[in-house]
């Protein structure tokens, strides 16, 4: 993907911040995923690796096939993963998602995080996926869902921003509101017992520390897009400044509220 298909962009300063970003949701991501008992695992959109690290740690018996598109997020995922890679836990691949095409074909189980928004054909994927599982396998989809984001208080600068960001990944064929459709999308992948659930991050004056930090991260989130945004016309360093002004305001607010969530489904290859 170049900068233009790909709102975040890929220099060093994007990989570090999606390795905070897994570390610092893990608690909530890995809420419900049991891998256990599964040997072989498929991830699809391992990037920087670091899902895969954290899959690693907490599955240390499972061998892992990490898939990405991109040269430069596959180079920091060496990196990253350099023992489990050489006592060989993990395997990389550069693919592209949409053609999948490896050799093994039974894996026990797949893991797609934060991917599926980023693909102009997210039922190619799922298809592909399918057909590199074992009848039975599972498959964990956790993905956004953008439309759910409310500050208080209102932060009228954050929410034009939101709204340019949102509407820029969805013109370059991304889908920044994909966790809603995640049902319909594994039914016309073929999966079966789909299951969907939304998953919010709800903050108020009963936890002032995870309210700032959740307010923190996601305005890091929302920076990460800062370079494409203003290439690109859609806002100017005026939006930025005030942007930065109101999330300082939310944080500081006693009757602040912060609330997003995503979605995670689960699915079974027939």
């Amino acid at each position: 993907m170049s900068r233009q298909e790909y709102l975040h962009g890929f220099d060093r300063k994007e990989q570090r911040r999606l390795l905070h970003q897994a570390r610092f949701l893990e608690p909530y991501v890995y809420r419900g995923i049991d891998l256990e008992f599964k040997e072989t695992l498929l991830e699809v959109g391992c990037g920087v690796g670091a899902q895969t690290e954290i899959l690693c740690r907490r599955f240390p018996n499972l061998k892992i096939s990490g898939v990405d598109l991109s040269e430069a997020q596959l180079s920091v995922a060496r990196k990253v993963l350099k023992t489990p890679l050489r006592r060989g836990q993990v395997t990389l691949c550069k693919q592209d998602a949409q053609k999948l095409k490896l050799t093994k074909k039974d894996h026990e189980a797949a893991f797609l995080c934060w991917l599926l928004e980023h693909v102009p054909d997210p039922v190619t994927v799922l298809k592909g996926v399918r057909k590199h599982l074992r009848r039975g396998a599972n498959i964990y989809c956790t993905e956004v869902f953008n439309q759910t984001l409310f500050l208080q208080p209102y932060s009228p600068a954050y929410l034009k921003y939101w709204f340019e960001f949102n509407d820029l990944q969805y013109s370059i064929n991304g889908h920044p509101f994909i966790g809603a459709q995640l049902g319909h999308l594994l039914k016309e992948a073929g999966f079966v017992n789909i299951q969907t659930e939304i998953r919010p991050f709800h903050f108020d004056s009963r936890e002032p520390e995870k309210r700032a930090a959740f307010t923190d991260y996601f305005f890091n989130i929302l920076l990460s897009a800062e370079h494409t945004l203003l290439e690109s016309g859609r806002i100017d360093k005026k939006i930025i400044t005030e942007m930065k002004r109101e999330v300082e305001g939310v944080k500081k607010a006693k009757d602040a509220v912060f609330f997003y969530a995503f979605v995670r489904a689960t699915a079974t290859a027939p």
